[in-house]
């Protein structure tokens, strides 16, 4: 009976052997629905699905790059220093760890190393994003594609405006953002200009104007960031892997576990950043030309006409967090997100509805950025695609990656009365 023991325990070794060795990729491994099974676990269900109906053909690559060097200098010079300096509080503000008060002129990331034993550390990583979109590239503009696709193939392409800075450090707010919409014609003009707090316990502001009324209204800063816009796939909080941006303190947030996994990559190389005119650090496809393409576009593609398809998917460590709002009329019910550990990209959201089941599934493309004399580092998010389960339609979002567009980091000489009531309309009309 010895030899039956010693046959099923080697055949339980081959299957376990088996198994780890089809479970896993390797730079070159094309993945789609003829060999999914070696990306199960290492990335959201859905995507999963995806890949093994023939909607998505995944090319596995690896970064040329260190992403522990990929950051700017005002993230080094403070990273020590800002290790244990801050907390959460309970209504998710950043406090000052000795004073308890909340923080301000915070230089750097504010948790460059978050614990995943902290209960707080979700909200942690969510902050660190918004520092990463604020904060540490400096005053910013970009101009950027969105691109809404149908099964049939592209429906609409706008391109738009976006500025972002820190406020003055005498300023009741801390960081100010303006979108106005570049194209088409049926939607120029249309824009927003909104001030934050760092403190979510104060209310910011937030204007609209629209080209029919030739005039800019007040809103409430705290809008469902769970509405579409624009008739697009996404809502405004699906632009991070958390809930709700602009009122994190109606988000409930839990860690759930640390793990391996595949993330999508623009390029393996960094992108050029050069120096332009205005003294900012410019890039994106009016400096390389780097252009992301959509399946509509390839004739040799056979998946979903809405996602990206010459993009890579790196073997990475992410962080999986869930949110669930506490506002009724939230759109949304809990939210997964994959966030890269070391990074603080995110990399998936997985949206449920209002009674738990799944809606929306979206993928979020790390760049590795730099200067052209090297001093100037960093991985930031552009390009991602959100697809709706219910409609089976998909947006892609191709940021500076398409004609047109373009990133200015670094943006000093940047026009601040751009960000007044006054200067506001003026930019708009």
């Amino acid at each position: 009976m010895n030899w039956i023991r010693v046959f099923l325990a080697a055949l339980v070794f081959m299957g376990l052997t088996a198994h780890a060795v089809w479970a896993d990729v390797v730079p070159g491994d094309v993945i789609n629905s003829g060999n999914y099974q070696k990306i199960e676990g290492l990335v959201p269900d859905y995507v999963l699905d995806w890949v093994k109906k023939g909607d998505l053909t995944m090319k596995i690559g690896k970064l040329n790059v260190d992403p522990k060097e990929f950051w700017p200098q005002v993230v080094k010079d403070n990273w020590k220093s800002n290790i244990g300096k801050y907390k959460i509080s309970d209504n998710h503000t950043i406090v000052d760890a000795a004073t308890g008060k909340p923080a301000r002129n915070i230089k750097g990331l504010p948790f460059p190393e978050p614990d995943p034993k902290d209960p707080k550390m979700p909200v942690m990583l969510m902050w660190n994003q918004k520092f990463l979109e604020y904060y540490v590239k400096g005053p910013t503009q970009y101009t950027l594609n969105w691109f809404s696709i149908g099964r049939r193939g592209l429906e609409k392409n706008f391109l738009l405006d976006s500025y972002m800075m820190q406020a003055e450090p005498d300023s009741e707010y801390d960081f100010l953002e303006l979108s106005v919409f570049k194209s088409p014609m049926s939607v120029a003009g249309v824009g927003t200009l909104a001030f934050y707090c760092l403190d979510t316990t104060k209310e910011g502001l937030r204007f609209a104007y629209t080209p029919e009324l030739r005039k800019i209204r007040r809103m409430a800063v705290r809008m469902a960031g769970s509405d579409t816009v624009m008739g697009f796939d996404s809502a405004p909080d699906d632009f991070w892997s958390g809930g709700e941006r602009d009122a994190m303190n109606m988000s409930n947030y839990r860690f759930i576990e640390e793990k391996e996994a595949l993330v999508p990559y623009v390029c393996a190389d960094p992108e050029k950043l050069v120096r332009a005119s205005n003294g900012a650090l410019q890039g994106g496809y009016s400096v390389s030309g780097r252009k992301l393409t959509m399946g509509y576009e390839d004739k040799n593609w056979k998946g979903a006409p809405w996602h990206l398809t010459n993009i890579i998917w790196v073997k990475s460590r992410v962080y999986v967090i869930e949110s669930k709002d506490k506002s009724p009329n939230y759109n949304y019910g809990t939210v997964q997100g994959w966030v890269e550990k070391g990074t603080f990209v995110p990399s998936y959201k997985r949206n449920t509805d209002v009674n738990g089941k799944y809606w929306k599934g979206n993928y979020y493309c790390g760049v590795p950025m730099q200067s052209t004399d090297g001093k100037f580092k960093i991985i930031y998010k552009f390009g991602n695609v959100m697809v709706d389960s219910r409609r089976d339609h998909g947006s892609a979002y191709c940021d500076i990656f398409r004609e047109g567009g373009l990133c200015y980091f670094e943006y000093n000489s940047i026009n601040k009365s751009l960000f007044t009531r006054a200067g506001f309309e003026k930019f708009a009309k």
